[in-house]
């Protein structure tokens, strides 16, 4: 007999009224290291259900924490770790041996070290054991990104690097289900270093295509687009053309909610300074510049594409330095408003040379924001954003959900017909939707990575969002 655990939730009638997204900087302030060119992690690395985090960057000197969030936003030191103390980091908690729990690539500046690239395993309680892979390059700087290209179960790595013997290298390196990595041998990359690396199902056809943006050998900024072929081979894709950027973040999301995936970049142009670009899908894989989007032009920073205000769009965070620097220095939050339209709502603090997380940390259901920096170093801000609508009336509708944690299929039964259930992940990216037309519906959502997901149910002009575990 099956063990279910159920989700039983009520669910309201709402008046829709307009909700402005706001942030406040967190009064008192977590301890956490105050440091800049680092960068975080997050991710329930110990199975209690919230969301961990680990910090890395230079103070000036090198450093790396990890934190246990104890609930509420209350984040534990773990005092011995295993990690180096480091700068110039890029740190991802992924499940790279597919045993359920969320393991770690490092890669960085190390204090004593030098640069280096290190996989750490997870025990499932968030002890981390590293794993040899010397095949990987070392580095220091951008240039990774996750995802399984090769479609065979597990996640892959890419990186594009100038490594630590000043080579430039750009390859995909195979996962062989146990976290071990060997280069595939892809001569479609031109190498670039500094890069910024993101997936992005691009007509999607289920495969994971790449966009790298970056410095070229002979020292042109480069942003290409590369092709899937289903089996993690990359061609170069030439249907679109893309401002040559030295990027120094690529982000993908569906930002017009047309059902495909869209491309959001800052950085720097030869000739053209400082660059914000939103390029749109047209549903065909053929990107083209919103040149209404009025999203702030920045440099030496980060952006973050959310669902900031659970009302089913994408938010932009824009973080950085306009040109010029200080003190143009901000912060800036857009509400999507739907139709392409995005407005500058909040502005919360500046910084550059910098690096944010979004994340729901103190587990109120709305992502908050952690940024580091040259400027202010650390700060957290809390998400403070009005749920859209106010209750008019309870009604007797009742909404199970299970299993929860769920591995591959998810129930949900309703008193009244389901129109809609739809997956999001915590940094706010759509990654499952689906129509209904009756009160049960059986989910195959086998292809989600393990992790913490929102799911958000629609009936007859009711939405409900709640928290969900895939194992």
């Amino acid at each position: 007999m099956k063990n279910y655990t159920l989700l039983v939730l009520s669910l309201f009638t709402f008046s829709l009224c307009s909700a402005q997204i706001d942030f406040t900087l967190a009064d008192p302030q977590p301890d956490l290291i105050e440091v800049y060119a680092g960068s975080f992690a997050s991710g329930d690395i110990d199975g209690d259900g919230d969301q961990d985090l680990l910090m890395a960057g230079q103070d000036p000197g090198r450093r790396t924490s990890l934190y246990l969030n104890e609930g509420n936003g209350v984040f534990a030191e773990v005092a011995v770790i295993p990690f180096p103390r480091a700068s110039s980091t890029v740190t991802f908690f992924e499940d790279l041996d597919a045993d359920g729990d969320l393991d770690l690539f490092f890669s960085g500046n190390g204090f004593s070290i030098g640069e280096f690239t290190h996989i750490y395993l997870n025990d499932g309680l968030g002890e981390f054991t590293q794993l040899a892979n010397p095949s990987l390059p070392e580095f220091l700087g951008s240039g990774a990104a996750i995802e399984d290209v090769d479609s065979d179960g597990d996640l892959d790595i890419l990186i594009s690097a100038m490594d630590a013997n000043d080579d430039f290298v750009a390859d995909v390196y195979l996962n062989d289900g146990n976290a071990n990595f060997t280069p595939s041998g892809n001569t479609d990359f031109t190498p670039v270093k500094s890069a910024s690396i993101a997936f992005i199902d691009v007509e999607n056809d289920g495969d994971a295509d790449v966009i790298i943006s970056g410095i070229q050998e002979n020292d042109a900024a480069s942003t290409i687009l590369y092709l899937n072929d289903g089996s993690g081979s990359y061609s170069l894709d030439t249907n679109s053309v893309f401002e040559q950027l030295n990027a120094d973040d690529v982000d993908v999301a569906d930002t017009d909610n047309d059902g495909d995936l869209d491309i959001l970049m800052s950085g720097t142009a030869v000739g053209l300074g400082v660059r914000t670009i939103l390029y749109i899908n047209d549903g065909n894989g053929e990107f083209n510049e919103l040149t209404t989007a009025g999203l702030q032009e920045t440099f030496a920073g980060t952006n973050a594409i959310a669902d900031l205000d659970n009302d089913g769009d994408q938010d932009i965070v824009i973080i950085g330095s306009q040109e010029g620097g200080l003190p143009n220095i901000f912060n800036i939050v857009y509400e999507n408003l739907g139709n392409n339209e995005f407005d500058a709502v909040d502005t919360i603090g500046g910084e550059y040379i910098a690096a944010c997380v979004v994340d729901d940390f103190n587990g109120d259901g709305l992502p908050d924001i952690i940024i580091q920096g040259f400027v202010d170093r650390t700060n957290v801000y809390w998400n403070n954003t009005p749920v859209l609508g106010t209750p008019d009336e309870r009604t007797e509708i009742q909404l199970t959900i299970y299993p929860n944690p769920f591995k591959n299929t998810l129930q949900v039964n309703a008193s009244e017909v389901i129109q809609s259930v739809t997956l999001f992940n915590v940094q706010g990216q759509k990654v499952f939707s689906r129509q209904g037309t009756s009160n049960n519906m059986e989910l195959d959502i086998n292809q989600l990575q393990a992790g913490n997901y929102f799911v958000q149910v629609q009936s007859q002009g009711n939405i409900e969002t709640k928290k969900l575990i895939k194992m």
